[in-house]
């Protein structure tokens, strides 16, 4: 009778730690953080464009890896090489971003969705992003269709007023940032941007920083990277 007494107690007990222990597990995995400026990550930290704070870290290529309170993103090294202004929806798959899910393989080529525009560059195609997003979840939604598409980067004044009216928006993000290095403007692809038809007194890295390239039928302006405008793929078959 001892015996099963003491047994009954041991799994009582078990049986309260682990309802604890789920219940803790439970909050660990809806901790999140998400920020609006890199103060707010603290000491060292920096506030992406997935608004969620990222540390320096040098075991990863962009040299900062994210927080433990940065959702699906914990833990994980950032992409690319620059902080860019902070963004303000860390997940580009559930918000309505794009007119197709993204979450499918990249395909080779130009898939179903891409055509060629009067005024676009050569064989190129294009495609319409139908919702507003900040610049770097447009970028994702880009890379994401297709293995050969990216945010449009127009080349010459014919194909921006071309990117332009096809998006039918009056400003859109372009494929243009100087994220890596202040004042260098680089396209998507890594090159140099040499076509850049700046508004008057733009470029202006108006505090807190705007490292994001937009633009209307005729000009270019930087911006905070978490302003939300339409886009258009581009894609090289």
């Amino acid at each position: 009778m001892r015996t099963a007494t003491l047994l009954l107690a041991s799994l009582a007990a078990a049986t309260s730690v682990g309802g604890l222990l789920a219940g803790v597990a439970g909050c660990l995995r809806s901790t999140s953080f998400a920020c609006d400026t890199d103060t707010q990550c603290g000491a060292g930290g920096t506030c992406e464009a997935t608004s969620f704070c990222s540390f320096p870290d040098a075991a990863c290529a962009s040299g900062a890896r994210y927080g433990t309170s940065a959702g699906t993103y914990a833990n994980q090294c950032v992409e690319g090489g620059g902080a860019i202004d902070g963004g303000v929806d860390a997940d580009p798959t559930t918000d309505g971003a794009i007119d197709a899910p993204i979450d499918a393989p990249p395909q080779a080529g130009c898939p179903v969705g891409y055509a060629t525009i009067t005024g676009g560059e050569g064989t190129h195609t294009y495609r319409v992003l139908t919702a507003s997003a900040n610049w770097m979840q447009n970028k994702d939604a880009c890379a994401a269709t297709s293995g050969s598409a990216y945010l449009a980067i127009p080349n010459d004044a014919t194909e921006l007023a071309a990117i332009v009216t096809a998006s039918a928006a009056t400003r859109l993000w372009i494929g243009v940032t100087d994220s890596a290095t202040e004042d260098t403007w680089l396209d998507v692809k890594g090159a140099v941007q040499t076509f850049l038809p700046w508004a008057a007194n733009q470029p202006d890295d108006a505090n807190p920083g705007e490292d994001c390239v937009s633009a209307d039928s005729s000009e270019f302006r930087d911006d905070r990277c978490n302003v939300q405008f339409r886009a258009v793929c581009e894609c090289e078959p």
